[in-house]
């Protein structure tokens, strides 16, 4: 057991410790406490990706297991899902719901980047009438302010700081629809931004 363990950690903390994330949000957000769980969830990430693998486990609120914990053992309730959300090229997925009772849920995915790549990931959110009310990504803030690395056709890459309570700081490439926002801009320029649920900038200003 003692090597399974030693194996697992090794297998695992380069990923989780040192890997850059893949993904720009989750919705219900890690580790939240809500008092009613929403009809999806959402996972958002930086690239086009497809979705290979989910699954979600209750397990009573003082229960909640670790990522390598999780992989030690087989307890908790498993979630049924309908699987419509697989093998689709996205960068927002929407995975619907079943009414959730009180509890805690564990969330793991696997997916395959734009490289081909695998990436995979997880996080867990608690039911709760101690908890606060659900924040979906339309009614939050997806403003952000940082400074132009590169501009290719109609995409800007922006180094960034967190965005709301959503998104942590980080680099990225962004879509612009309308090409003529970036028509006066350049590298080094510094920006205030805003992104509508799809990651795309509807709005961009230098400062």
């Amino acid at each position: 057991m003692i090597s399974r363990i030693l194996f697992l950690i090794f297998i695992v903390i380069p990923v989780t410790a040192f890997g850059h994330s893949p993904v720009a949000y989750v919705l219900p957000q890690d580790g939240s406490v809500i008092k009613k769980a929403p009809d999806e969830m959402e996972i958002v990430f930086t690239g086009p990706s497809k979705l290979i693998k989910l699954t979600l486990q209750k397990f009573a609120s003082n229960e909640k297991k670790s990522f390598i914990g999780s992989l030690l053992t087989d307890e908790g309730e498993t979630v049924a899902l309908s699987g419509d959300y697989l093998m689709k090229e996205n960068k927002r997925h929407l995975i619907a719901l079943p009414p959730l009772d009180e509890g805690t849920y564990q969330t793991n995915w696997r997916a395959l980047s734009e490289d081909g790549h695998t990436i995979k990931g997880e996080f867990s959110f608690e039911v709760s009438p101690e908890g606060i009310d659900f924040v979906s990504a339309e009614s939050a803030s997806l403003k952000g302010e940082g400074q132009i690395k590169r501009i290719r056709g109609s995409k800007v890459t922006i180094k960034h700081g967190a965005i709301g309570d959503l998104m942590p700081a980080m680099t990225m490439e962004y879509s612009v629809p309308d090409k003529q926002t970036l028509a006066s801009l350049k590298k080094g320029d510094n920006v205030l931004f805003t992104l509508n649920k799809d990651l795309e900038i509807i709005d961009l200003t230098s400062q």
